[in-house]
This record gives structure tokens, C-alpha cells and sequence, in this order.
């Protein structure tokens, strides 16, 4: 694409690719000078001009190269977002495009939409990058504009007429989806997280309100009618909206609801009818994730009457309330938990499954992130489990033994134990388990990798070092 198409009177210089990373720079790159978190994009430009960049936007003042285009704008961040959708053809306006925020229940309600939607559906979020036969890590739950456009018009190119996307709050704060043109936009819920970044909820929650906010007009927005923040949210949406629940007088409303280890049953009440439904999703809070999916595939064309069957088997979510069983005779479940709500909601499961046996946890907390969060989930664990195996999880620069010493300040002495090698911390808890007792390993889920101090590093993922320890104990 010229440069010219791209910005008024710039000539017409061909550009080959889009670049933020000075390190990945290529010849005929565009260059934008991202201010990030920790790092300004304009100390990297004559970086990525040596490395051939033809052109670099930026908004600070710069020593220029020879032979170098330079495009001053007031906003770097929005004609980053800008180029990335006209370089990659506009993608999100050839898909139906979900997007879910929340604090909780995110990969859960994308994933039931990319499984269960009647077309061709991606989904781009904390798990993966994932359509039809290709699955890629992802480097963030949200990644940055340039990612996002090119996975989108990878997945147009690919033939998906939809996607269902995880939007984080810190993707909102820092505009990394202004260019998407979502058509449905759904709600999970509020709760306490990332005060590390946001360091209030009303500052938190006005990111969350960013894709309610800029919702097109003919788009709809899903909302949680039983959370806290329906009202508020509510009254700043720009698009038509309907609600969810169980509890309240939703658009969309749950009833007679019956939960078994084994799935669920309930009836869906919407506009005058009653859907019986059943489903092998497992505990209250997942419920409310397949009723904003349910609502949100709908509002898109979806009837509901096709939805049902294929609501009866929806595929395991790897690493979200995974059951992992090897032949033993005790519970083990796997789940991405890590939020004093999300914990809470998984130990209320894990009560009723264990029926008046042991509870045993798994976890631990990320070095860099919220401090005071560590404590908090130290007191949770301690509240509901017989004994807290404390491990290492993204201690990133941070030593594990000091963030675990955090943890378990919030636990009653003789509780809990501090085991550095997270297999071993696994290994341990479910050697540890006897007959009707329940396991739950918190924090990590499915993921393959571990953040150190020098960056990411291999680890086999929650789920396949349960089910290792396991087979070496009932072998």
C-alpha cells in the first residue's frame, strides 16, 4: 500500500509492512513511535530507520534520517489503530465480531460462542489465537492494534464469517481495539483486579465502559443484570441493549436451575417462551457466562431452538474448571482462577463436590502484578481449604519465596506450605488427597509457559502436570 493512501500529501512511497518493535523492523516498514508502559517508541526510531523503515509516525520531536518519511500527528496510538484496519482491508467490518469483557468468565463465554455460533467463528483472547485448523499462543489477552488486525484479517482470509473476542480492560485503557468494529459487546461482570494498573475500580471499571461507550449505533450491547455495575453501565452504552441473569427480571433469564458435578439443567426464559436446556458446563458462575453467550449469539441471528443441541457437549475449555481424572478416587480441577471472586466462586464448588471431605489447593501469585491482591487470596484459601500448597507462578523478577511468604500471611498458621517447583507443589497436593477429597490447582490453567526474570520460559500447563503427577500415583 502507498504511503499516500494512508496519510494526506505524504508521497507515494510503498509501504511493505506495519511496525512497532524497532527489533522487528524490516525495509519498507512504516514505523509508529508507541509510547508504551515501560517503553517510547521515539528512542527506537532511528533503530528501525537503520533497519530499513521507510516512513516513521511519530509525535515528539525526532532526529531524522536521511532518506526517511516522517509523519508528526498529535496521537500516535490513534492513526496506529487507524492503519492497521485500512493496511489490512477493514477485516472487522467483514465479520460478525463479539466482544466480552469482564473481570471474570471472558475465555469461557468467547469460547462457548466460537464453539456453538452457526458460522465460521475465531476466537482471539487468553487461551489462543485460534480458526479453523490453526491455533497460536497469543502474546496478551488483548494484543496490540497491530496483532489484532493482522489475526483478523488472517481469520477473514481464512473463511471465518465471526469472532469472538476477549477485550481486557488494559487493552481499552490503552486503545488497542478503537479500530475494531464490534457488533455485539457482552458484559461478565465487575470485580476486583489489575488495581496494580487501573489503582481504583471506579478507574477500572471506566475502562471496562470504553467498549460500551464506543459501540456503533446499530451494534448491541449484552449485559450481566444481576452484577452491581448493570445500572451504571447501562445509562453509558451507545447501542441498543439486553440483560442476562438469574436472579433479576432479564431479557434473558435463567430458572429452575440444577447443577451436578457432571453438567447442568435449567430453563431459559425469553420473550414469552421456555427453552429447556441442558448442558456439561459445571457451577453457577458458568451458567452466567452461557447465558451471555446464549443472548449474545442470538442477538447476532442465532436461534435458539439450533443453539440447544449444541449446548449438551460444549468442548472442554482446557485449563477453565477442567476435570482431570486418571483413575483415582478423589476430585482434581484445573482452573484459571485468580481474582478473590474467582477463587471464591471455584472453593464454593469445590464444597459441593467434596461433599464434607478435604479441600486441597494449588497456587500462587504473579511477580510484578498486585501485592495487596496476594494476601486476599492467601485469607480465601485459607477459609476453605484443609491445607494451601503455595508455588511459584509468573514470579517474573520477583522471588517466589517472598510473594509466597505475602500469600500466606492471609493463612492460619500450620495450613499452608511453601513448595518452590510448581510440578512438585501439584505432585504433592494430589499425593496427598485420599478417597472424596477435592484438589483444585489455581492460576495457570492450560498455560505453556511461566514468566521469569528474563522473560518467558517453558512450563507443561496445569492440566498436563496434574494428569502426570496423577498417573505416576495411581500407577
Amino acid at each position: 500500500m502507498l504511503l499516500s493512501e494512508m496519510f494526506e500529501g505524504a508521497p507515494e512511497i510503498e509501504i511493505q509492512g506495519l511496525c512497532i518493535d524497532s527489533r522487528k523492523a524490516k525495509a519498507g516498514d512504516l514505523f509508529f513511535c508507541l509510547k508504551g508502559l515501560e517503553a517510547d517508541g521515539h528512542q527506537f526510531a532511528e533503530k528501525a530507520c537503520k533497519a530499513g523503515a521507510a516512513a516513521v509516525v511519530h509525535c515528539d520531536e525526532l532526529k531524522q534520517c536521511q532518506g526517511v518519511f516522517y509523519i508528526k500527528v498529535d496521537n500516535v496510538n490513534e492513526e496506529l489503530n487507524r492503519i492497521c484496519d485500512l493496511f489490512n482491508g477493514h477485516p472487522s467490518q467483514k465479520m460478525t465480531v463479539f466482544g466480552v469483557t469482564g473481570t471474570n468468565g471472558k475465555t469461557t463465554t468467547t469460547s462457548i460462542i466460537s464453539d456453538v455460533y452457526n458460522k465460521p467463528c475465531g476466537y482471539m483472547g487468553t487461551i489462543a489465537v485460534r480458526y479453523g485448523s490453526v491455533n497460536k499462543i497469543p502474546n496478551l489477552t488483548t494484543p496490540d492494534a497491530l496483532e489484532i488486525h493482522e489475526n483478523l484479517k488472517e481469520m477473514t482470509d481464512y473463511g471465518m464469517a465471526g469472532v469472538a473476542m476477549e477485550v481486557s480492560s488494559h487493552g481499552l485503557a490503552m486503545g488497542r481495539v478503537d479500530a475494531v468494529d464490534f457488533d455485539v459487546a457482552i458484559f461478565t461482570n465487575l470485580t476486583y483486579d489489575h488495581l496494580d494498573y487501573h489503582k481504583t475500580m471506579e478507574n477500572y471499571f471506566e475502562a471496562k465502559k470504553i467498549l460500551f461507550k464506543n459501540m456503533k449505533r446499530d451494534g448491541v450491547a449484552v449485559l450481566n443484570a444481576d452484577d452491581i455495575s448493570f445500572e451504571a453501565l447501562a445509562e453509558c452504552v451507545s447501542c441498543r441493549y439486553v440483560s442476562y441473569g438469574v436472579n433479576a427480571d432479564a431479557d434473558y433469564r435463567a430458572e429452575n436451575v440444577k447443577l451436578s458435578p457432571d453438567g447442568s439443567v435449567f430453563d431459559l426464559l425469553h420473550d414469552g417462551n421456555r427453552y429447556a436446556v441442558k448442558t456439561n458446563l459445571v457451577a453457577l458462575y458458568n451458567i452466567y457466562n452461557l447465558l451471555g453467550a446464549i443472548a449474545g449469539m442470538h442477538e447476532a441471528g442465532m436461534a435458539i431452538e439450533e443453539m440447544l443441541p449444541r449446548l449438551t457437549k460444549i468442548s472442554q475449555i482446557e485449563g477453565r474448571m477442567e476435570n482431570i481424572a486418571e483413575g483415582q478416587d478423589f476430585h482434581v480441577i484445573v482452573d484459571y482462577a485468580h481474582t478473590p471472586d474467582g477463587f471464591e466462586k471455584v472453593f464454593q464448588y469445590g464444597q459441593e463436590i467434596a461433599r464434607g471431605k478435604k479441600i486441597y489447593a494449588v497456587f500462587g501469585c504473579a511477580g510484578k502484578r498486585d501485592k495487596v491482591k496476594r494476601k486476599v487470596l492467601g485469607q480465601i484459601a485459607g477459609k476453605y481449604c484443609d491445607k494451601v500448597f503455595v508455588t511459584e507462578e509468573d514470579p517474573r523478577d520477583e522471588r517466589a519465596e517472598e510473594i509466597a511468604a505475602m500469600i500466606m500471611s492471609g493463612i492460619p498458621e500450620g495450613k499452608a506450605v511453601f513448595i518452590a517447583d510448581r510440578y512438585e507443589a501439584i505432585e504433592a497436593a494430589v499425593r496427598t488427597a485420599e478417597p472424596g477429597d477435592c484438589v483444585l490447582i489455581l492460576g495457570k490453567g492450560d498455560e505453556s509457559y511461566m514468566y521469569y526474570q528474563h522473560g518467558r520460559g517453558p512450563w507443561m500447563g496445569d492440566n498436563e502436570a496434574a494428569k502426570k503427577a496423577l498417573k505416576r500415583i495411581v500407577k
